[in-house]
């Protein structure tokens, strides 16, 4: 009876590793594009690989920007009234 207690233990901590990991990278691939944009660096840097870091962090955290096209039709507009 004692196993599912220790793997329930091990489960919580690599996912607060992983989430410590996620929000380490999140946080970095943000400071170098932040740092890029306002000309901190001497060369140019290609923001490429922090931008994509940055977005697949961003998914990996359930993080979704998306505009829904669709109107919601459920709730009649009332116009002139």
């Amino acid at each position: 009876m004692a196993e599912p207690t220790e793997t329930q233990g091990q489960e919580q901590e690599h996912s607060r590793l992983g989430d410590l990991v996620k929000l380490a990278v999140l946080a970095w691939s943000m400071a170098i594009l932040t740092a890029n944009y306002l000309g901190v660096f001497k060369q140019s840097l290609d923001p490429t690989f922090p931008a994509s870091l940055l977005t697949g962090t961003m998914a990996a955290m359930g993080v979704n920007i998306r505009q829904n096209k669709k109107k919601d039709e459920s709730k009649p507009t009332t116009l002139g009234k």
